[in-house]
């Protein structure tokens, strides 16, 4: 049973993965506005129920690099020693998350532009934005109970910190401001006083 649901699963993420890559291939072409569902499926090699399953409408396709980010999130940790420390952990999916923009910068293009017109994406935190928070604040509470991260800010406050810098971070990578690398460097020795520091208005 476990297996038949793994296959049904990895079927899944291949199937949306070739609609999401036909679609940014025709937004880049055609613009957004004017791709059509039916041909996105078919340039994908499927049907417009396919595509409607395992996206409900055009905007959908947008978000599935939210989707896609948490998995590789997970697989990042999952693959990762588990006595590695919250912080390094944290920096490790910090890291990987810039790059995975930086290798994935023409469709972020795209999805910033066309999301940025769509309110409930600029006021609404999306289901995974909000997995890959949830992922970060644990291991910040975790670094807490083990005094590597500081106490005496909350875990879900440090987060908020750190995906501010991060967006920033990608919102550079993507425009072609500034080299991911070196930004990446700079920002985690920066994290690194934030999250182990102590607060400067006390004593």
């Amino acid at each position: 049973m476990k297996t038949q649901r793994g296959l049904r699963e990895r079927k899944n993420v291949a199937v949306k993965q070739a609609l999401f890559k036909a679609a940014m291939e025709l937004f880049r072409e055609k613009g957004f506005d004017e791709t059509t569902v039916d041909e996105i499926a078919g340039r994908a090699g499927f049907s417009r129920v396919t595509f409607f399953n395992h996206f409900g409408a055009k905007q959908g396709v947008l978000r599935y690099y939210g989707q896609h980010l948490y998995g590789r999130m997970e697989q990042l940790l999952n693959g990762t020693d588990s006595g590695e420390s919250p912080v390094e952990q944290i920096r490790q999916m910090f890291f990987a998350m810039v790059r995975e923009a930086e290798a994935q910068k023409e469709d972020l293009k795209i999805i910033f532009l066309y999301s940025m017109r769509d309110p409930k994406y600029v006021l609404e935190i999306t289901p995974a934005r909000r997995k890959i928070r949830e992922m970060v604040v644990a291991h910040l509470e975790q670094g807490q109970r083990q005094a590597e991260i500081r106490g005496d800010l909350l875990a879900g406050e440090q987060a908020d910190h750190l995906f501010s810098l991060y967006e920033k971070i990608v919102f550079d990578v993507v425009t072609g401001e500034r080299q991911a690398e070196p930004m990446m460097r700079s920002a985690w020795l920066f994290v690194l006083g934030g999250i182990r520091g102590q607060d400067p208005m006390a004593g």
